[in-house]
């Protein structure tokens, strides 16, 4: 691992994807990552940071273990009692998190998975973050496909990120959400990407952020959504692969 995970964390692509539940987040993050990958020379580096999951099956893959899954395995450790075995329990986090990873040809994912816990998720939140820190130096960027809403943000989950993607549709609560990011990471921080807005509607953004482009409503898209089919699977010249592809070249994510 890097000695100076500080400088590799300022010098990559770590990219958070946000928006309220239901504008098509997961979508944009998968169409995104493929974009990534293709023109990327090393692996990068997928996180499905929604509980609930998501961007593994749009991917089309399939995890056996993830990080509710090492922080209860970490737990497990731990309260076998004596302080030695915390001490080990805790030298060993680095390989449980090694082992919930997914080696792909250009790319690892990641996967948040469900925790036993009720209520808040903010011990697996601050898992995630530190695992994002343990894992960065091996990769030439990092997406992260972030939770609906707020909640990561809010708990530094993305402390590290030096690029926040907000999904919007043209709901006023998707607005809302945009409004409420901006407040928390600041307008320079953040770029929007409109999904699915119809061609006769426009769009007026509050604060200060940058719309980057639209992803346009797409039919073929759809069935694939529908049907189970792994968006990576969609055809090189899909209409909203384009668009998402146009919308990271304005980016500098790609050239």
């Amino acid at each position: 691992m890097a000695t100076d995970n500080n400088t590799i964390l300022n010098e990559i692509p770590i990219i958070s994807v946000c928006g309220k539940g239901g504008v098509g987040k997961t979508v944009i993050s998968a169409l995104l990552s493929r974009t990534l990958i293709e023109t990327k020379n090393k692996p990068v580096l997928l996180v499905d940071a929604d509980p609930v999951g998501g961007l593994t099956s749009a991917v089309g893959v399939k995890v056996v273990d993830t990080l509710a899954g090492v922080r209860n395995k970490f737990i497990e450790e731990a309260r076998k009692g004596v302080k030695s075995d915390i001490e080990q329990a805790a030298d060993q986090l680095d390989y449980f998190i090694l082992n919930a990873l997914v080696e792909r040809e250009g790319f690892s994912l990641l996967a948040m998975g469900h925790t036993n816990d009720k209520g808040c998720f903010c011990p697996a939140n601050k898992l995630l973050r530190s695992a994002i820190e343990v894992l960065i130096s091996s990769f030439k960027g990092v997406l992260i496909d972030a939770e609906a809403g707020i909640e990561q943000i809010n708990r530094d989950v993305t402390v590290r990120v030096n690029r926040v993607i907000v999904i919007i549709d043209a709901s006023q609560r998707s607005m809302d959400t945009l409004l409420m990011i901006e407040k928390m990471v600041g307008a320079e921080k953040i770029a929007v990407i409109a999904n699915r807005v119809p061609a006769d509607i426009k769009l007026t953004l509050p604060g200060k952020a940058e719309l980057y482009g639209i992803v346009p409503e797409d039919e073929e898209l759809k069935k694939y959504d529908r049907e189970g089919v792994p968006l990576w699977e969609l055809p090189a010249d899909n209409a909203a692969l384009l668009a998402v592809k146009g919308i990271a070249v304005k980016l500098g994510l790609v050239s």
